[in-house]
């Protein structure tokens, strides 16, 4: 096979990226002197920094190209971004998000081919114009299948699903966190429909420190320090700390981890993606569709659940989760984990999963 050179467009976010990290690694398990290079939106590059599947990032700030579409910096910006992609001469772009602006970059890469998806994939059909070529992702179901549809569809082998992730900024982090053995709670969320009740979390708290003795650390982001600290505040025996930094040295801190719990949210997805054990907690989406993709996992959802994109809904759908549900699955993860058991759920009711 010839060497070619690919260019993955897949902007964000975070969770839809680490969805399309096993693309670069089928191609590059099946064509190892292919080059594959990544375009991206600027604030999720240290999520790419770093991995040697891949051969080069080229970033775009579409944050401030949306503050001001129509400045002469952001039309510069666009015509740098361009040239740059026009350099590497691609012999195929691949469009993984499935958008305008996604479809758009493709076409201004230049690239001999341009991979999209069937209009039934697609999320604005308008993109299929720019597209000289249509996959169809038929028999998928998860995110991660489709996206290895396009994989698929340039000849790559199908084989075990890889996620390729950075080591990490373990210098970032607190020099006085515990080295391994850590629980990660996730109580935030992007939104309000996602959230769990944080009573819940104080209670998953309580019973891991005390059951499992894991130091339980709250992974927050910006704005969710007055949620972790209602849950500090509702804990019993449980002391846990407050973690919160950047991209890298979230993947630091999780490589350090032995469990994961929380909503429909980046962390928990990349928790899932770097193998460690995951309860993810789910009521307004999938998790057949969306949910995190790994070997140790389970995801818990009501019975009864609509799927819905109301992001500021009340959350009373996430309350019939309850505590010993999630208490039962941490056991169940970790009770296999101990006895080096590769986890697959594939439940009924309220649980789910991979």
């Amino acid at each position: 096979m010839e060497k070619r050179r690919i260019l993955i467009v897949r902007l964000g976010s975070m969770g839809d990226i680490l969805h399309s990290l096993p693309v670069l690694a089928s191609l590059r398990e099946s064509y190892p002197e292919w080059e594959v290079d990544w375009l991206v939106e600027t604030r999720w590059r240290p999520l790419l920094d770093g991995i040697p599947e891949l051969s080069r990032i080229v970033e775009f700030d579409t944050l401030a190209w949306r503050r001001q579409p129509l400045s002469r910096e952001s039309w510069r910006a666009v015509r740098e971004a361009a040239s740059e992609l026009r350099e590497r001469r691609y012999d195929c772009a691949m469009d993984l998000q499935a958008s305008l602006k996604s479809a758009v970059a493709c076409y201004l890469s230049g690239a001999g081919e341009i991979l999209g998806f069937e209009t039934p994939w697609l999320k604005e059909p308008a993109c299929g114009v720019f597209y000289t070529r249509r996959v169809a992702a038929t028999g998928t179901v998860h995110m991660v299948e489709t996206n290895l549809a396009m994989a698929a569809a340039l000849g790559a082998t199908p084989g075990p699903v890889q996620f390729p992730l950075p080591p990490g900024d373990s210098a970032s982090l607190p020099a006085d966190l515990p080295k391994g053995g850590l629980a990660i709670l996730n109580p935030g969320a992007g939104w309000r429909s996602k959230l769990w009740p944080p009573k819940n979390y104080a209670r998953v708290c309580d019973a891991v420190e005390r059951e499992l003795s894991l130091p339980v650390v709250l992974n927050c982001g910006p704005g969710e320090e007055e949620l972790a600290q209602q849950v500090i505040q509702s804990c019993g025996n449980a002391r846990p700390r407050i973690y919160s930094g950047s991209v890298p040295g979230l993947i630091a801190l999780l490589r350090r981890s032995r469990l994961m719990v929380g909503p429909d949210t980046e962390p928990v997805h990349l928790a899932a993606a770097l193998g460690v054990p995951t309860v993810g907690l789910f009521g307004p989406t999938d998790p057949r569709r969306n949910g995190p993709y790994g070997p140790c996992h389970i995801a818990l959802r009501p019975n009864g659940a609509m799927t819905s994109h109301r992001r500021s809904d009340a959350a009373e759908i996430m309350e019939q989760i309850h505590p010993d549900q999630v208490l039962a699955a941490i056991r169940e993860l970790l009770g296999n984990r101990r006895n080096d058991t590769s986890v697959s759920f594939r439940g009924t009711g309220n649980r789910v999963g991979r």
